[in-house]
């Protein structure tokens, strides 16, 4: 009877030990498993749509490269109510992107404002001015596009030189303190080998995921919207855009409208 016993006991505690591995193993396991977090460069990504990567010198570069000028306090009148969004570019958080293009397409949010004029420059890296451009606003909010002309008056943008925009709404041109203001840079980059003959089979769509993931934000966001204009009612281009404006912490700005400015006609 005691060898009995001491039988029962020792298969008890032999099975306890197998569940204490057995528990021990599954908890190594799960703790084994990535966890889903948000890296610098590599935002959380979703199914379908392009979601962009900022290249990690871009994003250590955030506080070396100053704004041309202090941005100021807006002085349009604005109703938070209807425009619950401010003046925004289209751009990474901290307003540092890359082209491709020696004349880039720029984007920007505009709220309705009492105002009816904007204007964006573009500044060299010695800053000085290469191109300015007066925007009519007049009873307009929505996603607008300013493209650099590619013309003789204005030169191209350079490969690995970084040049600084503005884009401002003129609230008061008599004083213009209280401008609503937005700023940035672009940097023109040269396409690697692979990535042109990447592009070169690509249809537009697909152009937009392989800028995206390769940190060149102008053209991702330039040739999706150009996309989006052509075939505004593709449910396809509609998710791409929202995930890519997503990616950028924009995912506000996606739903509003691609509006066209027109072109201005100063007085003679």
């Amino acid at each position: 009877m005691k060898k009995i016993s001491n039988f029962r006991f020792n298969s008890i505690a032999f099975g306890a030990i197998l569940l204490i591995a057995a528990f021990n193993a599954c908890q190594f396991a799960s703790l084994a498993q990535p966890m889903p977090r948000e890296e610098p460069g590599k935002p959380l990504t979703q199914s379908g749509g392009p979601r962009f990567v900022q290249p990690s010198e871009d994003i250590d570069a955030e506080i070396t490269i100053p704004l041309a000028r202090p941005v100021r306090g807006g002085g349009c009148a604005i109703d938070s109510q209807l425009n619950p969004i401010n003046l925004t570019a289209l751009a990474p958080q901290n307003k540092l992107a890359r082209t491709a293009s020696d004349y880039p397409t720029f984007l920007f949010y505009l709220p309705q404002t009492k105002a009816t004029l904007a204007e964006f420059t573009l500044l060299d890296p010695s800053a000085k001015e290469i191109y300015k451009q007066t925007l009519p606003i007049s009873n307009l909010s929505g996603t607008i596009e300013v493209s650099i002309p590619a013309n003789k008056n204005v030169p191209p943008l350079e490969a690995g030189k970084t040049y600084r925009w503005s884009f401002t709404v003129i609230c008061d041109s008599q004083d213009r303190s209280g401008d609503l203001l937005e700023m940035g840079t672009v940097r023109r980059v040269e396409l690697s080998a692979d990535i042109r003959s990447q592009l070169e089979k690509a249809d537009p769509r697909q152009k937009s995921f392989i800028y995206a993931k390769n940190g060149i934000w102008q053209d991702a966001i330039s040739t999706l919207a150009a996309a989006r204009r052509a075939q505004p009612d593709d449910p396809t281009l509609k998710a791409d855009w929202e995930s890519l404006l997503d990616s950028v912490k924009l995912g506000k700005i996606a739903k509003e409208p691609i509006v066209q400015i027109e072109e201005f006609q100063p007085q003679p």
